[in-house]
């Protein structure tokens, strides 16, 4: 009885291991079967067009002068200060002096901005709002809320319009 008890933390510490290692596969197994399903559902938009990648709206479309490489301007969201916008075309989008055709890219996700107010920074950044565009190669992009006029709708206009 004596040495079960001297055991009795080894064990628990064990099963404390066990489970973790059980928790973290069922985490990132539900993560990559979300995110296959949604590249499902990308595809299966592209395959709709052709196998071209392009955004589908179905609202008012932005004015300006169209791009040569992506098409027609769709959608543009100002930045907050200073000059600049993320322009979305037909069939790419440009930011800055980024240009990213749609078919690089592999998933995108929304955080959706909180529409509590805000009193401090903490808060802010907190409840900020982000559309994270996550190309083929490179870096993610985020177009977020402190940076960009941020709208949780038309963001989801945006994503849905993609096929995600």
């Amino acid at each position: 009885m004596k040495t079960f008890l001297l055991c009795l933390p080894a064990i628990f510490f064990l099963l404390l291991v066990i489970g973790c290692i059980v928790f973290l596969v069922w985490y990132f197994k539900s993560f990559y079967e979300e995110r296959a399903e949604r590249q499902k559902k990308a595809e299966a938009q592209r395959d709709l067009h052709g196998g071209e990648c392009i955004l589908e709206w179905s609202g008012s479309f932005a004015e300006g002068m169209a791009d040569t490489e992506f098409g027609r301007l769709v959608v543009e969201i100002p930045k907050k200060r200073g000059g600049g916008a993320a322009r979305f075309c037909e069939k790419g989008l440009i930011l800055d002096k980024k240009r990213l055709p749609y078919s690089e890219i592999k998933d995108i996700l929304l955080v959706a901005a909180s529409e509590k107010k805000k009193y401090t920074l903490k808060q802010a950044v907190q409840d900020m709002g982000v559309l994270w565009i996550y190309p083929k190669k490179g870096a993610a992009i985020g177009i977020r809320e402190m940076t960009y006029q941020f709208d949780n709708e038309l963001m989801e206009k945006i994503k849905s319009g993609l096929g995600f």
